[in-house]
């Protein structure tokens, strides 16, 4: 099995090789077909810039911005000057870093990677903050708004960006594996918290708790549900399911039969 790195942690090979929360996700709650299909390195999702923002403010927290942008130039017009969107992640940073009760909250190993086996395949996650001393794990989320409940087209309902973005379910992988890692009793979770800051021209920002022992139980018990399945897709006893929604679909749709108007 691949010895992770921060350089090898997004691999191919380390994703063929481990579960992690968002490849989860991707074949739970997106697309079996293209998840498989990016494992196979047929399909190489490109990020959205909101997502390279993210990665940005992300960037600051861990401490390597400077490498971010020289591995990003799109970031800049052709006149050397930051995009429009990349002002407005500066500020969302000065938000941040003009907030003692922030900043103290993301005191800590940065980009902490974690490894543990559970429900029959061996799991990664890299925390953004992880504090053994203060018991915690910090992730750090950049959203439109903290406040305002958004569409959620799986449950049909609008929700908050937590609900929409399954950060109950991120908070109880990440402190699931890291109780594994260190050896402590069935239960024994450390305190995930997040920090969020906004994408608004003043940007919002708060720190909020997600411990939440019954939440993190029954999450957990739906991925060990949902794992036998998983594990059969990467090991390539079942065929998986296409969304016929999703992009991957949409490019590699090959049509059969008319549809009744109806159907739209």
């Amino acid at each position: 099995m691949l010895l992770l790195t921060h350089d090898n942690y997004h691999s191919l090979e380390a994703n063929l090789d481990y579960m992690s929360r968002s490849q989860y996700t991707g074949f739970v709650y997106e697309c079996e077909a293209k998840e498989m299909a990016k494992l196979s390195d047929v399909w190489v999702e490109v990020l959205t810039t909101a997502q390279e923002v993210g990665q940005y403010v992300h960037s600051w927290s861990a401490g390597t911005p400077e490498a971010f942008m020289m591995n990003h130039r799109t970031m800049f017009t052709k006149a050397s000057t930051l995009r429009a969107e990349y002002l407005v992640a500066n500020t969302m940073i000065n938000c941040l870093q003009e907030d003692l009760f922030v900043m103290s909250h993301l005191e800590g190993v940065k980009e902490k990677i974690m490894t543990a086996d559970m429900f029959g395949v061996t799991w990664k996650v890299m925390a953004n903050v992880q504090s053994t001393e203060r018991r915690q794990i910090i992730d750090l989320a950049t959203t439109r708004s903290i406040t305002k409940k958004v569409w959620d087209e799986g449950t049909r309902l609008h929700v908050s960006f937590l609900e929409l973005y399954k950060s109950p379910l991120k908070a109880a992988i990440y402190t699931e594996v890291e109780r594994i890692a260190l050896g402590r009793a069935d239960g024994d979770w450390s305190e995930f918290l997040l920090v969020a800051v906004s994408k608004e021209k003043y940007p919002d920002k708060a720190v909020i708790t997600m411990t939440d022992p019954n939440r993190s139980a029954a999450e957990l018990a739906k991925v060990e549900l949902n794992m036998p399945r998983i594990i059969a897709l990467k090991s390539g006893l079942e065929a998986p399911i296409r969304c016929e929604g999703c992009d991957y679909c949409r490019a590699t749709k090959v049509l059969s039969a008319a549809i009744n108007y109806l159907e739209l």
